[in-house]
């Protein structure tokens, strides 16, 4: 970490063949992950859809310090998986996904409204695995004492998305129209997204999108390809704004606070918190307000990934104030930007 930033669990990726080729023990079964002092911390091993093998733990690092994990084969403890996701076709083809710390869902097919690339934010004060457990209920808009969904999203980009822009009107795009879960648990899920071709500007447009959550994190990762006949497309990563107490605009980043909007009584449900990221290798990003929402434009290349995160809080599940929330979006973009450096060897 060659940053003045401190890490804690934060997610590190190795390519599994760079591992195999140092000991033709390994499988994906039987590695393990050691930190300096020979415990074991969680591990994952999953394909990606290209087809390649990744090894990911959660490394703690402080700010301007080296660490040391080692990689060996072994028998695996037991450890809780605190990340999880899934296609809910029981309530008109949602995907929820939850860790520890946030949840939320991007509505699919069978939803005849609202219709939208956007996502629906839940607020949760456990760090339980809870999403199964309101589905069956059918009554996640109540406050049972763990959380609920108290955001309003109709026909916006709701918690987040990437979408393209003309003028000053926002294309909010369509709801998904096929799902595939890549990987679960216990650090990582991840799920691939196609949409059905939508009119822009009188070309057809589609989008593929994947969405990728880590143990920990109060943010998802967005990985955006468009297929559009142009060179360069305007895009936001946006937000719907409400009530909003406050907001911060930053480098890359914005990051504001809000009334609970998706309820009869907003001061008893609290403040909810909305962040928005864009990877720092993007250029000419710049903040501003949009049909309602507060944008970070860019341009997206039809054909490459463009890569964003948008993250939530609520004030009774961890994020006290606006300004603890601001900060901690400002701590998350300066992160991407300044990744920790890997070095895989003997």
């Amino acid at each position: 970490n060659d940053s003045s930033l401190p890490r804690k669990a934060e997610t590190v990726e190795i390519l599994f063949s760079d591992l195999t080729a140092l000991d033709g023990r390994l499988t994906e079964e039987n590695a393990v992950v050691l930190d300096s002092a020979g415990r074991q911390v969680p591990v994952q091993v999953y394909t990606e859809r290209t087809g390649q093998e990744k090894l990911i733990f959660q490394a703690d690092v402080p700010a301007g310090k080296t660490c040391r994990y080692t990689v060996v084969s072994g028998v695996r403890e037991k450890y809780d998986t605190l990340v999880y996701s899934r296609h809910v076709p029981e309530r008109a083809d949602d995907y929820a996904y939850e860790n520890d710390l946030i949840a939320g869902r991007i509505y699919g097919p069978a939803l005849e409204f609202p219709r939208t690339l956007g996502q629906d934010i839940w607020v949760k004060s456990t760090d339980r695995l809870i999403i199964d457990e309101w589905f069956a209920k059918n009554d996640y808009h109540h406050n049972y004492g763990e959380g609920m969904d108290c955001y309003k999203v109709d026909a916006t980009l709701g918690g987040g998305a990437c979408a393209p822009y003309i003028g000053e009107k926002i294309i909010t795009g369509d709801n998904w129209a096929t799902q595939e879960r890549i990987c679960n648990g216990p650090i990582r899920t991840k799920a691939v997204f196609t949409c059905d071709e939508f009119e822009l500007d009188r070309k057809m447009c589609s989008v593929t999108r994947e969405i990728s959550l880590d143990a920990g994190s109060r943010f998802v990762k967005i990985s955006t390809w468009f297929n559009c006949n142009v060179d360069r497309l305007p895009v936001v990563l946006g937000a719907v704004q409400h009530d909003v107490i406050a907001r911060t605009d930053g480098d890359r980043y914005i990051a504001f606070t809000e009334k609970a909007s998706d309820t009869s009584d907003p001061e008893r449900d609290g403040d909810i918190s909305v962040g928005l990221v864009v990877d720092a290798a993007e250029q000419d990003v710049t903040a501003g307000t949009m049909d309602g929402h507060a944008v970070l434009k860019a341009v997206a290349i039809p054909g490459k990934r463009f890569d964003v995160w948008t993250g939530s809080g609520w004030s009774q599940g961890g994020i006290a104030s606006a300004e603890q929330w601001a900060s901690a979006v400002k701590d998350f973009a300066f992160a991407q930007a300044h990744p920790l450096k890997v070095t895989v060897g003997r």
